[in-house]
């Protein structure tokens, strides 16, 4: 028979599994929560671990500028508490402390991150980097709880903004901007400047700059993106002057703008200015030189205010350069050659933002000087038999200003304690040579005076077609030895000692230089030509005129001697002889010569100049070997003066006239210096 199952007993047995089933789901659901609740307290955990590491880079980051150990005491204390009790540690009760070699000090930017310091860089960032076993809340259960936490805090960037320029000679009367100008070759005379000097107390942000010039540009930018984004943007200078007085509040001055960029197009004959807002590595330059920040962030330095005069007077040099002016400096040497001078800035001034390694430029000023006879100077007869044609290169002083510390504690002034910076100045005179240049060449290249490459021989002079030198003159560079430092605080200008770069001794150089190249070789041989004879002869005696005029004896006499005179003195000084002028015949009194006569009878003009040219004609014997034309001597003698006139007239009055530069001397102006640099986790 088949078994009957009673009602009751199959609800019992259902009833039963049930149970078992929510006995699971729940004994499940408990380690679940107890899994979680571990887990979860292992999280906490880290959390603390990270915070501990965080709070502790930052306060090593606070004191590594004191040097890593003085970092490293910091990090521990704030981690591990002045004691195990101290209720001020960060470090979670119960777990080992903060040891030294778990902090590292090191260098950190954007691009690398965390690393060792290079020679040239200081430690600004602390590395806090630890692993602790995790307290546990359930003990039985099994398994790794290791936490491993890192923590890097870096010093944000100190940065300073400043410049560098050659000395300049104060004339009373003179605005700072007029002074400014005329150190690189835009006299504007007449225009009125005095209103400007109003804005070297204004401060002006790069990045308030930018915004007035609609170029938006990220807060968090990098400094090798600023530095690009501002060597690729060129604004108009009259825009950017009606900016920099606006944001300086001087709207007043936006009418003056307009007189001042006037003057400027008319002394350059150009107009449509355009001004190079940045620079990168081996680029040219524009109105802001490469901008360097420790940590790569260009940030820091959009926010740096910068002088507003300094801005307007870079802004006005990169606008210029590269297009020469008449130096206004034109004249006549001794009567026997013409000079003509032209100026212009080549590489124009930059200013300086940035941190250790951040340099400033002044400008680099072009003089050219263009030495030649060929204006008729030396009258109808002589000018073809005498050539002298020097186009002469002088750079003025150049002068880079570098950033080699600051914001140490080593550095800070003993009686006021502010913060200082330590900048070294090299400046020199970088290019000094003669010869062929081409005129696309002139002003448009920092580097000429490189042979063969741009600077070329050519023919210097050519006396009597005897004298013929075809050469170069390319001399060294003057630069200062030792390089000076200076060390100022914000807002200072400090002026470099008198160095060696003496004016005397830069146009002695030349000078010799030339001298050497022009009159230094081998004595020439070959005598003149009859028809260059009688023409030297005729303009020398025609030269005598202003004695006397009339057809005697005694005047005859007189003018004579003028001429013998002149040709002896010019010989004397051609350094072509030795020894005295053979040939060259005094007047005895009581001897019959066909000059004077005898006794006042007899003689003529005719005979005088007969006797100057049988002068003339002899040789007497060189300085080095063999036989050298008295012509020829006394025709060199008569150009020796030129070259010591070029220091003496021009060299000389066009630095420091016309320029208004003291060679000697650079001023280097330490506009801003922020040296609050806080801690920041960086990772």
């Amino acid at each position: 028979m088949n078994a009957v199952h009673h009602p009751l007993s199959l609800r019992r047995k259902q009833a039963r599994g049930s149970i078992l089933i929510n006995t699971a789901v729940a004994l499940s659901l408990i380690v679940i929560t107890l899994i979680g609740t571990e887990i979860g307290f292992m999280y906490f955990m880290k959390r603390e671990f990270q915070k501990t590491a965080d709070l502790a880079a930052l306060a090593g980051a606070q004191q590594v500028r004191g040097g890593c150990s003085a970092a490293t005491t910091a990090a521990q204390l704030n981690a591990n508490g002045a004691s195990g009790t101290d209720t001020g540690r960060n470090m979670p009760v119960g777990l080992s402390p903060l040891a030294p070699t778990e902090v590292q000090c090191g260098y950190w930017d954007r691009v690398t991150s965390f690393r060792t310091p290079t020679s040239t860089e200081t430690e600004n960032a602390v590395r806090v980097s630890f692993q602790r076993n995790s307290p546990t809340l359930l003990s039985f259960f099994l398994g790794n709880r290791t936490i491993g936490v890192t923590a890097v805090a870096a010093l944000s960037a100190p940065l300073a903004q400043f410049s560098v320029g050659s000395k300049l000679i104060t004339v009373g009367g003179d605005s700072t901007l007029g002074r400014l100008l005329k150190g690189i070759g835009l006299d504007l005379g007449g225009t009125s400047l005095l209103a400007y000097d109003g804005l070297a107390q204004a401060k002006i942000t790069p990045g308030g700059l930018l915004a007035a010039l609609g170029i938006p540009v990220a807060a968090d930018i990098g400094v090798g993106e600023l530095n690009t984004l501002l060597a690729g943007r060129s604004v108009a200078l009259g825009d950017l002057l009606n900016a920099i007085v606006t944001l300086a509040g001087q709207d007043s001055l936006l009418s003056s703008n307009i007189t001042l960029l006037q003057a400027i197009q008319a002394k350059l004959g150009l107009t449509n200015l355009m001004v190079q807002l940045g620079s990168v590595a081996n680029g040219p330059r524009g109105l802001f030189a490469e901008i360097t920040s420790p940590g790569g962030s260009g940030g820091g330095a959009l926010n740096l205010g910068v002088d507003a005069l300094d801005l307007l007077y870079t802004s006005i040099g990169v606008a210029t350069s590269q297009h020469a002016v008449d130096a206004g400096l034109n004249l006549n040497l001794l009567s026997l050659a013409k000079v003509t001078t032209k100026v212009s800035v080549v590489e124009p001034p930059s200013i300086a933002i940035g941190g250790v390694g951040a340099k400033a430029y002044n400008a680099q000023v072009r003089s050219f000087i263009h030495v030649t006879t060929d204006a008729g100077l030396l009258g109808g007869l002589l000018a073809p038999l005498v050539k002298l044609d020097l186009p002469i290169v002088l750079d003025a002083v150049t002068a880079t200003g570098t950033l080699v510390e600051m914001c140490t504690p080593g550095l800070q002034d003993p009686a006021t304690g502010k913060d200082r910076a330590r900048i070294s100045v090299r400046s020199a005179i970088t290019n000094v040579c003669v010869g062929q240049i081409a005129a696309a060449d002139l002003f448009s290249k920092a580097q000429v005076c490189e042979y063969p490459t741009t600077l070329k021989s050519m023919e210097l002079i050519n006396v009597l077609g005897l004298l013929k030198v075809n050469s170069y003159v390319d001399l060294d560079g003057l630069e200062t030895t030792p390089i000076p430092e200076l060390i100022l605080a914000g807002g200072e200008t400090g002026t470099t000692p008198v160095n060696n770069l003496q004016l005397g001794t830069l146009v002695a150089d030349l000078v010799a230089e030339l001298t050497r190249v022009l009159f230094g070789g081998t004595a020439p041989t070959g005598t003149p030509t009859g028809a260059q004879l009688d023409a030297l002869t005729d303009q020398m005696w025609n030269d005598t005129a202003s004695l006397c005029t009339q057809n005697t004896s005694d005047c005859r006499g007189q003018r004579y001697a003028s001429a013998l005179n002149t040709i002896r003195q010019n010989s004397g000084q051609s350094g072509l002889l030795t020894g005295l002028l053979n040939g060259v015949t005094d007047l005895v009194s009581g001897l019959l010569n066909e000059c004077t006569g005898l006794l006042g009878i007899g003689g003529s003009e005719t005979g005088c100049k007969n006797m100057i040219r049988d002068g003339l004609s002899n040789t007497s014997s060189g300085a080095t070997g063999g036989a050298v034309s008295n012509a020829l001597s006394m025709l060199t003698g008569l150009l020796k003066p030129v070259l010591n006139a070029i220091g003496a007239s021009v060299l000389t009055p066009l630095l420091e006239s016309v320029l208004g530069i003291n060679v000697g001397q650079t001023d280097v102006n330490l506009k801003s210096l922020d040296c609050k640099a806080l801690p920041m986790l960086v990772y």
